[in-house]
């Protein structure tokens, strides 16, 4: 399937209910990616961290 863009992507994530946001603050460094490592080998949806640490953009 082809995207347009990183927002259509997204989008159809959220469509196919396969895109989980993440609310609470998680650090970039080492927590995230162990968060997103576990969810992956469980076969878990895309993992959207709305709240990263040290950054005001998600």
């Amino acid at each position: 399937m082809k995207y347009s863009d990183l927002r259509d992507f997204i989008s159809q994530l959220q469509g196919m209910g396969e895109l989980k946001p993440i609310l609470t603050p998680v650090s970039p460094h080492l927590e995230m990616t162990e968060v997103c490592d576990r969810t992956l080998r469980a076969g878990g949806p895309a993992l959207l961290f709305q709240h990263p640490t040290g950054h005001s953009m998600p």
